[in-house]
């Protein structure tokens, strides 16, 4: 699966962004139904951490073969995939909600995996005459090009594991970010915010639903 993914569907409704949803897979249905969410026409974009800490977390899996929905890879769904081979990244998972995964038989925790990893880092969606950019955690490039680019550079080694692990740009002690060419929004998660978070051109919308039930869902048409 390619890391950067441009979304290639008609939406024919709106185009709305979710935050982490770790497993809190009852609050999403009841969220989309506080902000009237059209199923038949409208795309809900995830930030990435679709599972850990929460219960529902099969239930949240599953929400991927949902044409309404799509998301990026964050990194929970990073430890998924290296939690099967590589014990380091198993622990740090089991220690961060994961436990759920390994009692699942090895069949289900491949294809888990497997969906996972088919998952972009990056997601570029256009819509309404905008273009929006979708990445789990950071951004470490100025401008939207070349931030795709450095996925396919070989001298930059880790840019998708910064993507979704790193924090840096909502630092404002960073000074070297700014506002991010090329795109009119990025969207992130995985650094959680009490409120939803804007700098520059770059919103944080983890909101901690695992933690205090508040999930936020973005009608990206407003921002």
């Amino acid at each position: 699966m390619a890391l950067v993914k441009v979304w290639d569907q008609e939406i024919k409704g709106k185009l709305w962004a979710v935050g982490d949803i770790h497993g809190c897979y009852n609050l999403l249905m009841t969220r989309l139904k506080e902000i009237g969410f059209d199923f038949e026409n409208d795309l809900l974009v995830a930030v990435g951490d679709l599972v850990d800490r929460g219960t529902q977390n099969i239930e949240c899996v599953e929400l991927l073969s949902k044409p309404w929905f799509t998301s990026v890879r964050g990194n929970h769904e990073d430890l998924c995939i290296g939690g099967l081979h590589d014990q380091s990244y198993k622990r740090c998972h089991i220690e961060n909600g994961g436990e759920w995964f390994y009692m699942l038989d090895g069949q289900a925790m491949d294809n888990i995996a497997k969906t996972f990893a088919e998952l972009p880092v990056a997601l570029e969606v256009n819509h309404g005459g905008k273009k929006y950019g979708f990445v789990h955690g950071h951004i470490e490039e100025n401008d939207w090009a070349d931030f795709k680019a450095s996925f396919h550079n070989p001298q930059i080694r880790g840019a998708d594991q910064l993507a979704m692990w790193g924090r840096d740009r909502l630092d404002e002690d960073k000074n070297q970010y700014t506002h991010v060419s090329g795109v009119d929004a990025v969207i992130m998660g995985h650094t959680v915010t009490q409120k939803p978070c804007k700098r520059d051109n770059c919103y944080w919308i983890d909101t901690g639903a695992v933690h205090w039930g508040t999930m936020t869902i973005l009608d990206l048409s407003n921002i």
